[in-house]
């Protein structure tokens, strides 16, 4: 079985002034490193195969208070992996986020410098400059197929379980889940928002028994289950020190719907094969 724990950043300076962060590169707060270093602690026992980031300094710095807390030898780590960076926001980057205005038209809006929150419905439309929720999607997909698939590899070819860390931002783990839950052919929509440093994990299992044959390029019969999300047990002594999460957080991959989803964790199982 592959397990794979995908981690959010802690509480970033922009989080703090609900600025549209996307691949700006802020730091974490004081408050977003105590986070950081408390879900390290809360992982300590946690034998990661790997530890991969995010580039940008608000998850890299996270991922790094994880690895620290790992016990020595250190598992593997990347803190380059561009493919799971946020999504990016474009000239709306640094300026707050805000509530559209009633009759006028995001061009408009533009023009002002007034960035606001999209709809659902809008999955196709970016920033000047930015990716769309769309652009997002494929993305996750390439991270899936870059991070993810060789690692789903060696657990068919040895038969050996691994455990995997993905620290990531909220809106690029969301689509990053969703890319993993449709290998086992399913559909996966997160149940609300994510707190910063709150996790989610997923398991894969071989289907038909391991190990098998299969070529690097290959995703084996596989079945997914979100087993975890949102958890943040670990935050439990910093929950009365103010807000946890920026206006970024409550955004479906840089997109608001008016019904909040009440789905929960995906099971599937199918023949797939990377495309």
């Amino acid at each position: 079985m592959l397990t794979v724990t995908l981690i959010r950043h802690g509480e970033s300076t922009h989080n703090v002034l609900a600025l549209w962060s996307g691949c700006t590169e802020c730091p974490l707060t004081e408050r977003g490193m105590q986070q950081a270093r408390a879900v390290g602690a809360y992982f300590a026992d946690t034998e990661f195969t790997k530890i991969y980031a995010s580039p940008l300094p608000r998850a890299r710095d996270t991922a790094k208070a994880v690895l620290d807390a790992q016990s020595t030898p250190k598992p593997p780590h990347d803190f380059t992996i561009a493919q799971i960076r946020e999504q990016s926001f474009g000239a709306a980057e640094g300026h707050q986020t805000c509530i559209r205005e009633p009759g006028k038209t995001l061009e408009a809006h533009f023009a002002e410098e007034k960035y606001p929150i999209l709809y659902e419905s809008e999955r196709h439309v970016a920033f000047p400059g930015g990716e769309s929720v769309e652009d997002l999607t494929r993305r996750g997909e390439r991270a899936v197929r870059d991070v993810v698939l060789p690692h789903v590899v060696n657990v068919a070819r040895s038969g050996r379980d691994e455990h995997i860390a993905l620290v990531s931002h909220g809106l690029c783990i969301a689509q990053v889940v969703g890319a993993i839950v449709r290998l086992g052919g399913g559909t996966w929509k997160r149940k609300g928002p994510m707190v910063n440093t709150a996790w989610v994990r997923v398991e894969m299992r071989i289907q038909g028994g391991i190990p098998v044959e299969v070529a690097d390029d290959e995703v084996p019969p596989v079945e997914v289950t979100v087993t975890e999300e949102g958890r943040a047990d670990h935050l439990e002594g910093l929950l009365d020190e103010g807000p946890l999460c920026g206006m970024k957080a409550v955004m479906g991959g840089g997109a608001v719907d008016a019904k909040s989803s009440s789905d929960a964790g995906a099971t599937s199982t199918a023949q797939t094969s990377a495309s």
